[in-house]
Order: C-alpha cells, then structure tokens, then sequence
C-alpha cells in the first residue's frame, strides 16, 4: 500500500513538471479570450498600447507576470499545492506569446480588411474595377455594398451581418492554418540544429525562466523577485512610463521626454542632409535586451544603422542620389532583401548535415535518427510541411494563380520567416520590420508582364502576411521560442504542440468575433489607421500602379540584392573564422530595413557599452551581478506597458504608447 502511494505521488508530480496540466490548459485559454478583446481595444480603438509592436507578446507577457507576482504568491500562501509550478506558467507564457500575434497584426488585423479593401477604395480615379478587380475571386470576401461600408462606416447597433462573412472567413481559416502549422514543421525540422548544435543564444527565454522560477518552501517569491537590484531596474520604466502615462490622461502632470530626440536637424546642409530623419531614444527594455545580447550582435545593430547614414551622405556627395538610375541610392531595402536571403540559404545551407538525417528519417529509415524528443516526429514535420505547402499552392491556384508564382511565393515566404526567425533567436530584436516584401521581390526580379494581373492580384492579397514582419511571420520565432522554454524546463513539447495547436485556432476564432465586432461597433474610419486602413490599401495602391504603368525587372535594384547577399556572406564567413571579428551579418540585415534599428539603434549601443564595461573591468562575475538590474529593465518595461493596457480599457480616448 505504501508502494502504491509512493508511485502516485510520483505519478502527480511529473503530471505537474509537465505543464500540460488541466488548470494550466484553462488558464492559458481563459488569458486568450481575455487577450482576445483587449487586444481590440487597446490596439484598434484607442490606438495604444501596441501589445504586439514588439515581441514577445505584451499581453501574454503581463499575464505571466501577474500569476508571478500577484497571483501565486496568494495561492502559495493559501496553500502550497494550489501554486502553479514554474512549467505550469511557462507553458501558459509560451501559448500566449504565439497567439497574441494572431489576435493582433500575425492574424486579423491586416488580414481582415485587406478582404474588402479593394472595393471600399475603388473611385473612378484609380480605375481599380477595370484594372483588377475581375481577377479577384468571388469567395475572397464580401462584396456587398452596404456590408463593405458597414465595416468601415460602423453598423449603427445592427452588429456584425455574419451571413456574408461566414463562407470567406470559413475559406480563409484553413489557409491561415496551414501557414502557422508550416511555421510549428520548420521549426521542428531545424531545431535541434539552432539550440544544440549551434548553440543560438535565445535572449528573449531569459526573463520568463527566472522569473517563473518555483520559490523555496519558506517563500512566497522566488529569488528574481527578491533581488533588490532588479527592483531598482524595474523601477526606472515605473517611473518613466508612470509620468508620461498620467500626462497623456492629466495634461497638468509632467512628463519626461527620454525618446525621438531628432539629431538630424543639426545637419540640414548638403551632403549631411541626406541621413534623413535620425533620433535618439532611450528604451529601457532594448537597453536590458542588448546587455543580454552578445557584444558584437549589439554593437552591430548600432554601427550598421550608422553605416546606412554613411552610405547615403556618400551617395549625396557624389551626386549619385540626383541622378535617374541611382536616385534610390543606397537601396536600402534591396540590400536588406539580400541579406534577409543569405541568412536563410546559409543558415540552412550550414544545417545540412542535420537536414540530410531529417529527409532521411523522414523517407528512409525512421530510426536512423532518434526524435522522441522533437515537438513532432521528424516524418509528421517533412510531410506536415510538404502537405501543408501542397495545400497552399493549390488553394492559391484554385483562386487563379499559376503553380509557378504560388509555388515560388511560398518557398520565399518560408526563407524570409526563416531568416526572421534565427535574427530573432540569436538577437532578441522583436521588433523587426523586414526590407522588401515577397512580393515586391518576385515583382523587381521577373517585371510586371511575366507576373500578369491575376498572380499580382492574388499576391497583393497575400500582403498581409509579408508587408510586416512584426504580423503573421512573427509567429514562427514565438513558437521556436516556445520549445527553447519547454526543453529548458523539460515540458513535453509534444503537450507543448498540443498547447500552440489549440491555442492558435481557438485564438483565431475569438478575434474573428472580437475584432470584427470592434470594429463595426465603431467604424474602421475612426479606428486604428496602420492596421486598417493604411496597410490594407497599400498593396492596391501598388497593383494599382504596376498595373497602369507596367514594370520590366528591376535589374539595378536585384544588384543591390546581390551586393546585400554577398556582403553578407563575407560577414558570416570571417565571422567563422575569426572569433575577434565585431561586425554580426544580423546588424547589417536589421540596419538595412526600413525601422528595425531606426528607433532603438542608440539604446542598443548603451546596452553594448555597459555591457563591454562590465566584463572589462569586473569580469564575468560582474557581468552576472548586475545581470537582474537589466532584466528588471525589461520587466518594468512589459508591466508598463500591460499596466497601461488595463487603464485604456476603460477608456475610449487615445492611450499611452509605451513602445515605440
């Protein structure tokens, strides 16, 4: 009988070392309804704060906080065994962090009215009927005039009229699916390769382990939040965003200005001129992210955003921004696309080793590699991945394009994702922007004539998934990120899968409700620009002029593509070989876009410096001491930023923008 206790007992602990566990399942779920609408009305109605600007998932992020230092220290103290474990939390952070972009900007908001755009937008001006709108399928979205106009112009109480939204949203799910379970096989597949071999540093993973940490019996907080020095960390966004917070909500209070100091103005005579708009910022949780990143990750960010001024002011002193074929001098955005391309085809190109047992495991033999540890078994990831992009490119033929364009869409959009994912890994940025999209790639590479008006038509659609990498890309580092959390706590990642599956389409469905509803409550003209009407209409816009005035290839432009992947392979290859090399190829790629770096490059390089500072003159030792101060910047940060959140959901004025 005592045997049997013993083996329960064991049976019940690793049932909540799992984190898998009913409650925790519940929990995750209850914090995505709530995400869900709150998301709406912070981000759409009163345009602040901007939950998923930056990443990890601002929302998600202060709901772990709050079980951490609110929630578990009262059920500690109430009873012990009613407190979640760290696993328990970490599995709820890590679902969270995955749909709070498909609540937001990875999910509904682009994607919403980018379905109706083209008909509300459509004047006899802009010709957008005769231009394209026969190449647009009748199941893509409403067509219906009064129904168009409702969801911009608000419904006037009548609600959301469901019956024509139903047959697109029910068409459009298993697309949005695909594209996310394509994002969970890519990261099986190359997983192991990035966090054991290579060792990528994940500096996002580093807060939500220490503080979700399980306290001493004798405590009711754990050890991070019983370090005065991270209290002091913490205390600096408190404070900053505190004043500025009451000062958007009582004028009277005063604020203090610690971001966008504009430096260009003191460099308004020619050829300086041309660095354009340049600020300075002081952003306490990039501060706290580059004293976690490597030295030279961080020092890159900032050089390289220096580097782009250079190359500009270069450009002006020469006159090559004046003439006709280098008027866009320095092609930013062009070298940034090449970049983008060889982190990918390097990064996979280096993997192939790991790749080549993975095909292997998945045609050949399933025990030449053991992936009982994987999320998936490397044959459900190869085929998952192969059946998920058969999918896709058959749904985009059956709405018109050819299998070529549908095919080489989706096998950039899976390189770019992947590029954005290992920057994002290794470098913590969640925030980055992206330089040109798919789209405008595979428009500057082959021309206007050789696309034709229905794969055009059909891709400008697909611009809500790549003319933001902060949106629907941004859901494949969180997953990653996810299984870095679950292997270093030891959650089964497949009950991590379970989680992120469930999680991601329960999420989908509640902000179809929740965002549709918010938004013809009141009205999409008087909500949120970007998302819904700015970002919408800018692939139709350019449809629109391609169309009109048609383009041969952009030859200039894909030899600044080809500069952008050439440089970019010398960075990596010296980088291999000399390990005293400072410049990272991921700060010459998130320099070259077009805001990754510009509002936090100043903030990165004050990370790097007293991070270098540390280790000069205390060393490692030093280094880790000061370590939770840092964290404590990021925390103070996200509260804020959640803390804010909760303040404008009672409010329908315009809130407090914690970041950018």
């Amino acid at each position: 009988m005592g045997q049997n206790s013993v083996t329960k007992s064991k049976m019940k602990q690793q049932s909540l070392c799992s984190g898998l566990t009913v409650r925790a399942f519940l929990l995750a779920m209850f914090a995505t309804v709530i995400m869900a609408f709150w998301t709406q009305h912070s981000e759409l109605v009163i345009d602040s704060p901007s939950f998923n600007s930056i990443h990890p998932s601002v929302a998600g992020f202060f709901a772990v906080i709050c079980i951490s230092l609110f929630i578990n220290p009262v059920l500690k103290a109430i009873r012990g065994a009613w407190a979640l474990t760290q696993s328990e939390m970490l599995l709820i952070y890590s679902i969270l962090i995955v749909t709070g972009p498909v609540v937001s900007i990875g999910g509904v908001h682009f994607f919403l009215p980018t379905l109706i755009a083209p008909y509300y937008y459509a004047t006899p001006e802009n010709e957008y009927a005769e231009l394209f709108h026969h190449a647009i399928p009748s199941w893509f979205g409403p067509k219906e005039t009064e129904v168009i106009r409702q969801f911009y112009e608000g419904s006037e109480g009548a609600g959301v009229p469901w019956a024509f939204w139903i047959k697109p949203l029910v068409l459009w799910t298993p697309f949005l699916l695909a594209v996310y379970f394509i994002f969970l096989c890519m990261n099986v597949i190359i997983r192991r390769q990035w966090t054991d071999r290579e060792k990528l540093t994940f500096p996002l993973v580093s807060l939500p382990l220490e503080m979700t940490m399980n306290a001493e019996p004798s405590w009711h907080f754990n050890r991070f939040f019983r370090n005065r020095l991270m209290w002091v960390g913490f205390l600096i966004p408190v404070v900053l965003h505190g004043l500025n917070g009451l000062h958007v909500y009582i004028p009277s209070v005063p604020s203090i200005q610690y971001r966008n100091f504009n430096i260009s103005r003191y460099f308004s005579e020619r050829p300086w001129s041309a660095m354009g708009y340049t600020t300075v910022s002081f952003y306490p949780c990039v501060i706290g992210i580059s004293y976690i990143l490597t030295l030279d990750v961080a020092f890159s960010g900032g050089f390289f955003y220096a580097f782009t001024k250079a190359e500009a002011i270069l450009g002006a002193a020469v006159g090559w921004s004046g003439s006709s074929s280098l008027a866009r001098f320095p092609f930013l955005e062009e070298q940034g696309t090449g970049a983008f391309l060889a982190i990918a085809v390097l990064g996979l190109g280096f993997a192939w080793q790991h790749l080549r047992d993975v095909v292997r495991t998945a045609f050949v033999d399933t025990r030449h590699v053991d992936d009982s540890s994987e999320p998936l078994s490397y044959r459900a990831a190869v085929f998952g991945w192969l059946g998920s992009m058969l999918f896709l490119i058959v749904w985009s033929t059956t709405a018109g394009m050819t299998v070529l364009a549908a095919a080489t869409f989706f096998i950039l959009f899976c390189l770019f994702t992947i590029s954005l994912t290992r920057m994002r890994v290794q470098s913590g940025m969640g925030w980055i922007h992206g330089p040109l999209s798919v789209q405008d790639f595979m428009l500057a590479t082959v021309g206007t004539a050789n696309l034709g008006v229905t794969n055009l038509t059909v891709l400008s659609h697909y611009y809500f998934m790549t003319g933001e990498m902060r949106g629907v890309m941004s859901v494949m580092p969180a997953q990653l990120e996810g299984f870095k959390v679950a292997e270093t706590v030891r959650i089964p990642p497949k009950h991590l899968v379970v989680g992120l599956l469930l999680g991601t389409f329960i999420g989908l469905l509640l902000a179809y409700f929740a965002a549709l509803g918010t938004i013809h409550e009141f009205g999409g003209n008087i909500l949120n620009n970007w998302r819904l009407r700015s970002m919408p209409t800018i692939p139709f816009r350019r449809l629109q002029s391609v169309l009109s005035q048609p383009r041969d290839p952009d030859w200039l432009g894909i030899q600044f593509v080809a500069v952008g992947f050439a440089i970019t392979m010398f960075l990596i290859f010296i980088r291999r070989h000399f390990v005293w090399w400072m410049f990272h190829p991921i700060g010459y790629a998130s320099a070259h876009t077009t805001r990754t770096v510009r509002w936090v490059w100043f903030a990165m390089l004050i990370g790097c410096l007293i991070k270098y500072l540390a280790f000069k003159h205390g060393g490692i030792r030093t280094y880790r001491k000061l370590l939770p101060l840092f964290l404590g910047l990021i925390l103070g940060d996200f509260f804020m930023g959640g803390f804010w959140g909760v303040v404008g959901w009672f409010s329908d004025e315009p809130g407090y923008l914690f970041f950018p």
